[in-house]
């Protein structure tokens, strides 16, 4: 491989999602060994709680970094480019991702389908879109309880009180907790898997030539414009994911002690910090553009189907 060609491989590899998604690889790693640890432990009789566990919780910071990537279309795109080329529909020689498509088309069965996986996000996240999941409903709180959290994060730090930190991480461990399931580290890996199969497939070479992509996000929206789907915003999806998922992996490392200790929980050089403010400023961003195509086309103020939810006002009243 000459020094252009890596030079070019460097630039359509997209670094950060790279990093988002093997971030989201190990806090599973970090899940499934407490997992197996307790396992050997055999039964421990625990006192009941409400709030998520540190174990839980960084099974769902990995989810939530999934659901903003589900928004972005990683996925779809991956599995509509599949099936237009395994019928021919787009043109050109697949070489060697041939044996990635394949392998994705074998396991389309198996995985968590995108029904499955929008009722699963608005089960744990209030996910605007999707079928609605009968037994757990949509979890209207979830966001503007993150809101709050990142809030006394930023705040904190100026002087603000630690105590509203203890208290608002506890409400959003206690919300994860009452929607999520036993179920949610099997769903989690899943999931993440899939993602990592279909950059895999999206950032390949011979793909983004197929698809005259210079990278993969721009794959992404040559999928979407050969199914007429609107230009999304990727990079706001996934800095806001990547945000998220740090700040709940952060809560799970801090989880056992919002209560016992009296110290401060964050202090003004913790990373943290940094992924609090970045929520709330792509947060900010997509509603405001939400808003924005909302005024250019009336037809996209039409009310979401039954059981969906949309941002609420709390977003507004922070960019005042």
């Amino acid at each position: 491989m000459n020094a252009i060609t890596r030079f070019a491989d460097a630039v359509a590899t997209p670094f950060g999602l790279m990093r988002a998604v093997d971030d989201a690889h190990n806090l599973l790693l970090a899940a499934e060994t407490h997992a197996l640890m307790m396992a050997e432990l055999g039964q421990i009789d625990l006192p009941p709680t409400a709030a998520a566990d540190a174990m839980q919780l960084r099974a769902i910071a990995s989810l939530y970094l999934a659901s903003t990537l589900e928004a972005a279309g990683l996925i779809q795109a991956a599995e509509d480019f599949t099936a237009l080329a395994r019928t021919g529909a787009i043109a050109g020689d697949l070489g060697e991702a041939a044996a990635l498509v394949e392998a994705f088309w074998r396991g389309r069965t198996q995985r968590i389908n995108e029904p499955e996986r929008l009722a699963l996000f608005g089960r744990l996240f209030g996910a605007p879109s999707g079928p609605q999941d009968v037994a757990g409903g949509i979890n209207g709180d979830f966001e503007e309880l993150l809101l709050d959290l990142c809030d006394a994060i930023i705040k904190a730090v100026d002087g603000g009180s630690q105590g509203r930190v203890r208290e608002t991480g506890m409400r959003v461990a206690e919300n994860v907790a009452s929607a999520s399931n036993d179920m949610v580290q099997m769903e989690a890996r899943d999931i993440v898997n899939s993602l990592s199969q279909a950059i895999g497939i999206l950032n390949h070479a011979q793909v983004r030539a197929m698809l005259m992509a210079r990278t993969l996000w721009d794959a992404v929206g040559s999928i979407d414009r050969r199914f007429k789907r609107p230009p999304r915003p990727t990079l706001s999806h996934l800095r806001r994911g990547r945000a998220g998922m740090a700040v709940l992996a952060w809560l799970a490392d801090v989880i056992d002690s919002l209560e016992r200790s009296s110290g401060p929980i964050v202090h003004a050089g913790d990373s943290v910090l940094d992924s609090a403010i970045e929520w709330v400023d792509e947060t900010l961003s997509l509603v405001r553009g939400e808003d924005a195509q909302s005024t250019a086309s009336p037809r996209s103020a039409i009310a979401a189907p039954p059981g969906t939810q949309r941002t609420g006002s709390v977003w507004r009243d922070l960019g005042r």
